[in-house]
């Protein structure tokens, strides 16, 4: 997708007031603040936002020799929806369409996004629950997202960010629940960027017993097929369905798969207008 200036400063405000809280002032937070802001500024709008944030990280370990550090925030995250995991998980069995709930519980938790929220705390919870009750799925793109589910084999799902892992992990307990055949594959980032789901955090929720764990072997908060290692774009290419979520996914993805489904959050002014949606509403689109 087209980098907007709202990305540029976007990326630059909130890694900037982490990078504040990690380092304190000095020359050193000096030296990156002038040369993030010239990054941010002079990144060719053919660029997207998931690759603008690895330059800003690179940024990072270059004056401060480490990437920008998220792990607290992922664990406290993480560990906060494992305790909800239970109760969540009976509330989705127990609605009217347990498919379609696990849907929008996955969507909401989309919020949990320290690239567009600098200041999300354990409070932010409450948001994902309000989000999700208030969440409704297009009927058209479900309708056709049961027809593909109805007659997979394979399921890629493509995950984004920290504590969402575990509502993504209660969808695919959802959806084998359902359809035992099909066999789950979950990609996550192949390295540490930001607060998006790697490895150590799909262990921590315990992904693994409910899907085929792999990394996409690149550290961008998205799945950039140019750069994904051969693994991950073999799973993607021979996949019966694939689900993306978050945004940093939909900004690399979108209009480059056949008939993904896309889900997440309009945290940004421009993705609410390009898909018809208000600003912080869920969305569940097919390309």
């Amino acid at each position: 997708m087209q980098l907007y200036d709202e990305c540029r400063d976007c990326l630059y405000n909130s890694q900037l007031k982490k990078v504040t809280s990690m380092h304190g002032e000095g020359e050193k937070l000096q030296s990156f603040k002038e040369a993030a802001r010239a990054l941010c500024d002079g990144a060719p709008g053919r660029s997207c936002a998931p690759l603008l944030m690895r330059g800003i990280d690179g940024v990072h370990r270059g004056i401060f020799g480490g990437i920008i550090d998220y792990s607290r925030e992922k664990h406290t995250f993480n560990q906060a929806l494992l305790s909800l995991e239970d109760e969540i998980f009976d509330r989705i069995l127990r609605a009217p369409d347990p498919l379609k709930e696990g849907i929008k519980y996955a969507m909401a938790a989309n919020y949990i996004d320290y690239a567009r929220l600098a200041d999300l705390n354990e409070d932010s919870i409450a948001q994902v629950i309000a989000a999700a009750e208030r969440s409704s799925v297009d009927d058209g793109v479900y309708a056709r997202f049961i027809s593909k589910l109805s007659r997979a084999k394979t399921l890629v799902y493509l995950h984004d960010n920290c504590g969402e892992i575990v509502l993504d992990k209660l969808l695919i307990r959802t959806i084998k629940r359902i359809y035992p055949r099909v066999k789950v594959i979950s990609v996550v980032r192949g390295g540490p960027i930001i607060n998006d789901v790697t490895r150590e955090d799909a262990d921590e929720v315990g992904l693994g017993k409910y899907a085929l764990v792999i990394d996409n072997g690149t550290a961008i908060p998205g799945t950039y097929l140019p750069e994904v290692n051969a693994l991950t774009r073999a799973f993607i290419k021979n996949a019966d369905v694939i689900i993306s979520k978050g945004l940093g996914n939909l900004e690399t993805l979108y209009g480059e798969l056949n008939g993904a489904f896309y889900m997440f959050m309009c945290k940004c002014q421009h993705i609410a207008e390009r898909f018809g949606k208000q600003l912080w509403q869920t969305a569940f689109v097919d390309d």
